[in-house]
């Protein structure tokens, strides 16, 4: 069994480990890039926004590459997400691609335990417990590494040393067949990426990002965003949303995860009383929280044509102008600059940093981001 899923981060990591424990074979592709999305959106409809184009790009990759099943995670309610899955599928069907379909979500739970059964054998459900165990373990080491080095980035002493070291621990975990060996992994990482040399902290600017699940995590589609706020810019930046969240949050692998959601709907109901199917809730509460969490901006990631994301962005300026605290909009399509997007970014941080005190220190601290290598 040759099964395939589209990236989404380092989603790929816990969803190997997973589909390997199982017995499977995980065919992972390339990084998106530009030539992913110019196939995506050759294929999908004009207005279906930009993460459907780039993940049925992604997905033909997957293909090309010997997938023989297209694994896709389905939403309900009313945003699109709960239709990737399935129109996707039937677009890949049109253009002459042969595979099986596992929409978890959508179908029933008998179907899918149907088709790992055929395909791996009846004993797959004995394998399910370690295998999950294995999911969880390695999206908990993905979320601590990932949480260490977004503090660390903006603080190096020595540009780069945090990256270098979080990809060589996370090609590390993703080879790890082991919970013992996830283990010690996560505790070398840990004590590296603490020992990494640390300058002053008197520029340093905390910017919390919210908005749509893939464009907060998938660095090929928003410019890696994160990782260039640290390193560039001095910004310590945390989204709202993780992969961790995502994986295990629909497993209930986490109680405390479910906690953290039915409190961000109670938190926003006065603004947003319905669901919507997408992140709309953390959006909205994670830009309520962000003065009293100690961050100094708001950054709102989303794509084009996101009907959720698009009604928080009519709310979010009423919430941000009470607060008192700045925030940017980047809405990003299959036309979105890299370079406009850096002067946006470069003119946003300079509003928290002047308001911090350190408006001297703040062409000093300036890169061009312009010129680095990204998929849009």
């Amino acid at each position: 069994m040759k099964i395939a899923f589209p990236h989404m981060g380092n989603a790929c990591i816990p969803l190997r480990g997973l589909v390997e424990y199982l017995g499977a074979e995980a065919v992972v592709p390339e990084r998106p890039h530009r030539g992913t999305l110019d196939r995506g959106v050759r294929h999908a409809p004009e207005f279906v926004c930009l993460p459907f184009k780039i993940t049925l790009g992604d997905c033909m990759n997957a293909l090309d590459n010997g997938a023989e099943v297209l694994a896709m995670v389905c939403g309900m309610w009313a945003c699109r997400f709960g239709y990737y899955g399935q129109v996707q599928h039937m677009i890949l069907k049109d253009l002459g691609y042969h595979f099986d379909s596992l929409r978890i979500g959508r179908e029933d739970p008998r179907v899918i335990w149907e088709k790992f059964s055929r395909y791996l054998g009846k004993s797959v459900l004995l394998k399910a417990p370690g295998a999950l165990a294995m999911l969880r373990a390695k999206a908990v080491a993905v979320e601590e590494m990932e949480s260490i080095a977004r503090k660390v980035r903006p603080r190096e002493a020595r540009k780069g040393d945090a990256d270098a070291l979080l990809e060589r621990y996370l090609e590390e975990l993703d080879a790890a067949s082991t919970l013992r060996r996830v283990r010690e992994l996560r505790e070398e990482s840990r004590e590296a990426l603490r020992s990494v040399p640390l300058r002053g902290e008197e520029d340093i600017v905390r910017v919390r990002i919210v908005g749509e699940l893939y464009v907060l995590l998938e660095p090929s589609l928003n410019f890696d965003l994160v990782r260039r706020l640290g390193t560039h810019l001095g910004v310590e930046a945390q989204p709202v949303l993780s992969t961790y969240r995502w994986l295990l949050s629909p497993l209930w692998l986490d109680p405390f995860l479910h906690l953290h959601s039915s409190r961000f709907r109670r938190l926003t109901r006065s603004y947003l009383p319905y669901i919507l199917g997408g992140e709309e809730h953390m959006t909205i509460g994670g830009t309520l929280d962000a003065k009293r969490d100690g961050y100094d901006g708001v950054i709102h990631a989303y794509p084009l044509t996101c009907m959720p994301e698009n009604i928080c962005r009519t709310i979010l300026p009423h919430i941000c102008n009470g607060g008192d605290i700045p925030l940017l909009d980047l809405c990003y399509d299959e036309h979105t600059s890299p370079v406009g997007t850096a002067t946006r970014l470069e003119a946003f941080v300079d509003m928290p940093r002047s308001r911090k005190g350190n408006g001297d220190a703040i062409l000093s601290r300036h890169t061009s981001l312009s010129g680095q290598p990204c998929c849009l």
